[in-house]
This record gives structure tokens, C-alpha cells and sequence, in this order.
């Protein structure tokens, strides 16, 4: 693994893990699903970092237990895709029948992801043209991301016609957007991801630039869940000051 890449997934995952418990906490607390949801996601995408980062921390990427680790850390962060996307429709199409099978889509996705990759033994997940899971794992860990970010910047949109009556908050509404754009990163993030694998495939080696901006992708959007449940009080008086465009 190149190592700036390396270290960005290392910092990535101790954020995770901060934010992650921080909101198990207030899961505890508050008895709500989606922040229990939310902080199941981060934990099993820490342990999705740890499993990966695992044999090059240790054994400089030893061939003979680094398949092992791979697969076992693109299974976990399928589960957390899929727990990404149970939350999703928990916030936002709780009531809407089509959202419960648009999950089991997804989970489809993932285990034809996860088997295809299985049955070739690109454990690392890495070959989009001998890989046949690869699409349908791909297209399992974006639609998630995709998903939370359409939903959050539809109901920004409609918040802010509501604050403008008087009938929204303005921290509710910026709520909607941080759920937006971190939403919309995270799918850049696996574009980014898809890229980096084509250019491994056709040089055989990873892109140094392309790590930094995944790196990036991974970290903002959580900076950004930070801001929605545990915003400080300074960060809450300027956006409640704000004045409706």
C-alpha cells in the first residue's frame, strides 16, 4: 500500500472510532435509532480499516494473511454500507415501502460483490475487468452514499421554503445540508476509489495524489456528522443568527 494512502486510512479510522463511540453513547442516552445506526456504521467501518491496515502495520503486507485481512475488511465495510443505508431511510423513508426493498437491493449488491470477488480471489477487491463482483460491489458501497446525499439536499431545499414561513429552524435546515454534502463526498469517495483501481491496474502501482484526495473524502464528511449531533454552542449561534436568503 503506498503509505501517505496508508496514513490517511489510519487517521480516517481514528476519527471514525472517536465520532463513532461519541455517538454510541448518545444512542444510549436518547434510545433513537438513527444514532445508533449511524455509530453502528462508523464502529464497523473502523473495524473495516483495522483489518485492511492490519498487515502492512505488522508484517509489511505479507502474502501469505493479507488476502485474509482484505476480505474480511471489504466484508465489514459492506455491513457498513448496509447499516449506512438502513439509516437513510430510517431518517428520512421510514414509511415508504419501495425504501425497505431499495435496502435489500443494496444488500443484494454487496453479497454479489463480496461472492464475485470470493470466486476469483481478488481479495482486495481491486480488478474492475476480471473481477465479476466488482459493478455490483461498487455499485452496492456508492448508491448508499449517493442516497443519503440526494435525500439530504432534497429536504434542505424544502427546509429553507419552510424557514423562509417561519416553519423551520435554521439549525434543522443546516442540519439537512451537512446530511447533503456528506453524502456527496462519500460518493465521491468511491469514485475516487474506482479510479485509484484503474490506475493500479494499468500501472501497477497506486496513485500517491489520488490517496490524499481519498484520504480527504473520508475525513470532511465526518467532520460534518461531528457538526450535526455535537455542534458546539458558538458553531449553533451562528448558524441560528443567520437571516433566511
Amino acid at each position: 500500500m503506498e503509505e501517505t494512502a496508508y496514513m490517511m486510512e489510519a487517521i480516517a479510522g481514528a476519527i471514525f472510532l472517536v465520532v463513532g463511540v461519541r455517538l454510541y453513547r448518545l444512542s444510549r442516552r436518547t434510545g433513537h435509532a438513527p444514532e445508533r445506526l449511524i455509530a453502528l456504521t462508523f464502529l464497523v467501518w473502523v473495524l473495516g480499516y483495522a483489518l485492511y491496515d492490519i498487515p502492512y502495520a505488522f508484517t509489511d503486507g505479507d502474502e501469505s494473511i493479507a488476502p485474509f485481512f482484505s476480505y474480511t475488511s471489504l466484508l465489514a465495510f459492506n455491513l457498513g454500507n448496509f447499516t449506512l443505508a438502513l439509516f437513510t431511510r430510517e431518517v428520512f423513508r421510514k414509511r415508504q415501502r419501495w425504501a425497505f426493498w431499495f435496502v435489500v437491493a443494496i444488500a443484494v449488491c454487496l453479497a454479489l460483490g463480496a461472492a464475485g470477488s470470493a470466486w476469483v480471489g481478488d481479495w482486495e477487491q481491486v480488478d474492475p475487468i476480471a473481477n465479476p463482483g466488482y459493478w455490483p460491489q461498487t455499485v452496492g458501497g456508492l448508491i448508499p452514499s449517493v442516497w443519503m446525499g440526494v435525500e439530504g439536499l432534497l429536504h434542505y431545499a424544502g427546509a429553507r421554503k419552510r424557514r423562509k414561513l417561519g416553519l423551520c429552524s435554521a439549525l434543522i435546515c443546516h442540519h439537512f445540508l451537512l446530511w447533503g454534502l456528506a453524502g456527496a463526498l462519500w460518493a465521491g469517495l468511491e469514485i475516487v476509489v474506482v479510479a485509484q483501481d484503474f490506475v493500479y491496474l494499468s500501472a501497477g502501482d497506486w496513485s500517491g495524489a489520488l490517496g490524499i484526495v481519498n484520504g480527504l473524502l473520508e475525513i470532511v464528511p465526518i467532520g460534518m456528522i461531528w457538526l450535526v449531533f455535537f455542534a458546539p454552542a458558538g458553531y449553533r449561534r451562528w448558524i441560528e443568527g443567520e437571516t433566511p436568503a
